[in-house]
């Protein structure tokens, strides 16, 4: 069949380019997880007979597996009713989820809101991803704080909240952050509460987060001094909610009672990180979550898109020739936020 002959796809994409996918075995017919693509992320995995996907939050092309080895055979592709969603039919290799199951489905939400396992974790994603993980989210920490700086350096007092806390000359940006990790605390231990307790504290960590990164850049630190990734890649997940909600509060006095400076103030902030981190765990939230939808709706203001354009354009100057690409498995999770608050 020549390229003439060929009939116009089937299929409706969104305002961004994007249809959500539905991933099923062929086989057992379970639901194994839902992801996107656009068109050239279809046409891969149409061409290779492999699964290929298109990362939101990295802005670029993935195949299921390419790191894992957990890929997935097309079996068969549908398109639905209305021709703006697809159901690809495969045969998985391996266990599909990044947490380690054979199902991203693997819990089962109760009349009380409480999430239940329901089936085995066929591998640990600590040895499979550990390697990978930790590049992704260095570089993801990386890209948010020279973000922020771009709000420091330049001054966008008149469209940005964030521009104006970052160039004053009073400090207000390290008083929140104890009032937001009392916050935290409150949804661990149900006392301060807007709903689903997973969405209160992925609100609540972010807030924290985005307090701590400030307090960093103000003071003259950076991300090298911080390492928010090693911070936010050292949670215990044998620790209990209570306990966290008790290491977080002293955490909380801490910021408080103590005045920090220079390294020393990275240091704590570092340590605060660590905390909000396991916070995150403790609900089965990956604190890589929280950076990379932080990073996403910052880069959207439009006040920073010329600035965003320029450092786009120098990092493309100063590339190698032959770049790395690190897979990334993520979930996109979108959030709403005042400007009188946030940014």
């Amino acid at each position: 069949m020549t390229q003439s002959d060929r009939m116009p796809l089937p299929l409706r994409f969104d305002a961004d380019g994007l249809v959500p996918v539905v991933i099923q075995d062929a086989g057992r017919g379970d639901v194994l997880m839902v992801g996107f693509m656009n068109d050239e992320a279809l046409a891969a995995t149409r061409a290779t007979g492999r699964v290929h996907f298109w990362s939101r939050s990295r802005n670029r092309l993935w195949r299921k597996g390419e790191t894992s080895g957990h890929e997935q055979a097309v079996d068969q592709i549908s398109v639905n009713c209305e021709q703006n969603s697809l159901l690809i039919k495969v045969h998985q290799t391996g266990a599909v989820c990044h947490d380690g199951y054979s199902t991203c489905y693997y819990r089962r939400l109760e009349s009380d809101n409480r999430l239940t396992i329901t089936h085995e974790r066929a591998f640990d994603p600590v040895v499979v991803y550990q390697g990978e993980a930790q590049a992704d989210l260095a570089q993801l920490t990386r890209d948010l704080m020279a973000t922020y700086a771009l709000l420091r350096d330049h001054d966008l007092s008149a469209a940005s909240a964030t521009s104006r806390s970052l160039r004053a000359a009073e400090d207000t940006v390290t008083p929140r952050i104890a009032d937001e990790l009392s916050e935290l605390v409150g949804v661990l231990n149900g006392t301060h509460c807007h709903g689903d307790i997973v969405e209160d504290v992925r609100l609540e960590a972010t807030q924290v987060l985005y307090w701590v990164l400030l307090a960093t850049l103000r003071t003259g630190n950076d991300w090298t001094t911080l390492r928010p990734d090693r911070a936010l890649t050292t949670p215990d997940s044998a620790l209990q909610r209570g306990t966290v909600a008790e290491l977080l509060q002293a955490d909380a006095e801490s910021w408080r009672t103590a005045t920090f400076t220079g390294a020393e103030l990275a240091a704590r902030c570092h340590a605060t990180l660590a905390l909000v981190a396991q916070a995150c765990v403790a609900v089965a939230i990956e604190p890589r979550e929280i950076v990379a939808a932080d990073l996403r709706d910052l880069s959207s203001r439009p006040y920073l898109a010329t600035l965003l354009d320029r450092r786009s354009a120098a990092a493309v100057e100063a590339l190698p020739n032959k770049a790395e690409d690190a897979h990334q498995h993520t979930t996109d999770l979108g959030r709403d936020r005042g400007e009188a608050i946030w940014r």
